[in-house]
């Protein structure tokens, strides 16, 4: 039956009439989507419209009595992205500010592709628009691939549940080696900000990082808690004490700015107990790979190459894009250090990236009494590679530098050195400067000099000696000084000057073929009988080093006994009386020459 409205105007008639058909038409239109019949070829329609380049479906329909809610099956958008199936609920007014288009998505099975560049890029599906483009969402088993330098990584998210737009988010995934856990929440206000706790574990960071957008060092096992915060280009990472890297904490805060280019990082991180192991893959040193140490593949690989070569100078090459893909500054402070080489209690470092210039002010070593304290400049800008360090030791007992029992005292230090090259061995190899220690207080193991004269009345006296109560002869003073030149270092000089012996160490080391080339000779103030007259010899490599005392002069010496000895019995001590000529060494001239190693 036809409606009238008689009393009303024909135009408000006509105005009716039309919005009635057009509320008919909808009514119609949205039971016609029940059926993919019709569901489908509008669907693509509309994706050909408002959708990615190429975008379509396989099959689509709306589901009664929710007529808004699209299901649909095969959604596939080259290179943009792809999803098996799930359902969308779309919100007609999602022109208006502050709304999505669409209010819900139940998704799985497929992947999302985000445009490379920043976390905030404004590619053709950025994260960024993705959160304009859905609200709430609830994915299983979606990838989400992410370019950069030609390199497609990939987060896989195995769950996810909550609102991108604002509201609490739950998500669970894997990607850069790592497993990834946040609970938290979006904010709308900007459509880029995201906070909450992140649970980060993998088997090195450094994977996670670059598909992050950023660069870090190479890391031993981790499993981080971080509370973060991300507002439009700048992530916030404070890490909480339960954080582990290898066997030791870290906790602090970590900034990384991006947008300008080059991400931009910012950190004051601390470790209560830093294993220091940990810090020789950060360094490319291949150390704590023990049955008892936490250790990740690199750090396997790398100990493995360095045992295989039968060097002790590791092979390790500078990556340079980690440095060209980072700026900023880090400071890192260890209240306490276990599994030290030495005897090191704390650590301190600051560095500082520019380009592919790392400088880091602050290197401090503390010990139980006193500090190394350097300067270390990296200039990868140059090739090949420059790297400067000088620094200086103070107040350090020999006991700390794993110098006791042989020698007693403290130590003092200076260092400037320079080289050039893009890894560890080939800056050795070229290697230039001057590196002292010096003690006025040393106390040298009596045994050692008498050994190292072949005193062997004194010696054999010596070995009888039990431990903790052995002999010591104090000295005038003490100073290993070494010059290098292309990688070769010459003692300049060497001693040790006791009250009664002088003991020298001459010769050179070579740091490009790893090999030693030394003499030690002790040299006596007062006449003793039964010395041979022999240097003991330090050759051999660094790491297997070889010691011999037998040279051309003691057969000399043992021909010429066996000859007096033919003439009468006595007469064959001769040869081993030593008259006790050596005089005292210049101690403060050598001990100043020493303390000038930085200039």
């Amino acid at each position: 039956m036809a409606m009238n409205f008689p009393d009303l105007p024909r135009g408000i008639q006509i105005a009716i009439g039309a919005v009635c058909a057009f509320l008919a038409a909808i009514v119609i239109f949205l039971i016609l989507m029940t059926s993919s019949t019709f569901g489908t070829p509008v669907t693509n329609w509309a994706l050909g419209v408002w959708g990615p380049a190429g975008a379509s479906v396989s099959r689509a329909h709306t589901r009664f009595p929710g007529m808004t809610t699209l299901v649909f099956r095969d959604f596939r958008a080259p290179e943009t992205a792809e999803i098996s199936g799930g359902t969308v609920r779309v919100n007609p007014f999602g022109f208006i500010p502050g709304l999505s288009w669409v209010s819900r998505a139940d998704v799985e099975n497929g992947y999302v592709a985000l445009s490379p560049g920043g976390p905030e890029d404004d590619g053709n599906f950025s994260l960024r628009k993705l959160r304009a483009l859905i609200d709430e969402v609830s994915v299983r088993e979606i990838d989400v691939r992410y370019t950069r330098k030609d390199v497609t990584n990939v987060i896989a998210i195995s769950t996810a549940s909550g609102s991108l737009r604002s509201g609490a988010l739950h998500i669970d995934a894997a990607g850069g080696g790592s497993t990834l856990h946040f609970e938290g929440s979006a904010e709308s206000s900007t459509l880029a900000s995201l906070s909450g706790r992140l649970q980060l574990a993998g088997d090195n960071f450094a994977d996670f990082a670059w598909l992050a957008g950023f660069a870090a060092p190479d890391t031993p096992p981790y499993d981080a808690v971080a509370d973060i915060s991300i507002g439009g280009n700048l992530w916030t990472f404070d890490f909480q004490p339960e954080t582990m890297i290898g066997d030791s904490d870290l906790s602090g805060p970590l900034t990384i700015q991006f947008g300008g280019g080059t991400p931009v990082i910012d950190g004051d991180l601390r470790s209560a107990n830093l294993d220091f192991d940990d810090l020789g893959i950060v360094f490319g040193v291949p150390i704590g790979v023990g049955t008892d140490e936490t250790v990740g593949e690199e750090q396997v690989r790398a100990r493995r190459i360095l045992d295989e070569s039968g060097r002790l100078i590791p092979n390790a090459v500078i990556d340079f894009t980690r440095l060209d893909a980072v700026d900023g500054n880090v400071k890192f402070h260890a209240d306490q250090v276990s599994d030290a080489i030495f005897d090191i209690r704390g650590l301190k470092l600051e560095f500082q990236i520019e380009g592919r210039v790392v400088r880091a002010p602050v290197l401090e070593l503390s010990f139980a009494e006193g500090q190394l304290s350097s300067y270390v400049t990296l200039d990868g800008s140059q090739s090949p590679a420059m790297t400067t360090a000088e620094g200086e030791l103070t107040g350090v007992p020999f006991s700390n530098l794993a110098a006791e029992p042989y020698l007693r005292g403290t130590a003092f230090g200076a260092f400037k050195l320079e080289g050039r090259g893009d890894g560890f061995r080939e800056a050795a190899a070229s290697l230039n400067g001057r590196l002292s220690v010096w003690s006025q207080d040393a106390a040298l193991l009596a045994i050692i000099a008498e050994a190292a004269a072949l005193d062997i009345p004194e010696t054999l006296a010596l070995m009888n000696e039990t431990e903790g109560d052995e002999t010591y002869t104090p000295s005038r003073c003490a100073v290993i000084s070494m010059t290098f030149e292309n990688g070769i270092g010459r003692t300049d000089p060497a001693l040790i000057d006791t009250d009664d012996r002088l003991v020298l160490i001459l010769g050179d080391i070579n740091l490009q073929e790893e090999v030693l080339d030394l003499s030690v000779s002790s040299d006596s103030k007062d006449p003793s009988f039964g010395t041979l007259m022999v240097d003991v010899k330090l050759g051999g490599t660094f790491r297997s080093p070889e010691v011999s005392a037998l040279g051309p002069e003691t057969v000399l010496q043992l021909g010429i006994a066996a000859a007096l000895g033919s003439i009468t019995g006595g007469l064959a001590a001769l040869p081993f009386i030593e008259a006790g000529t050596a005089s005292d060494a210049p101690c403060a001239d050598i001990l100043a020459r020493a303390q000038t190693a930085r200039e």
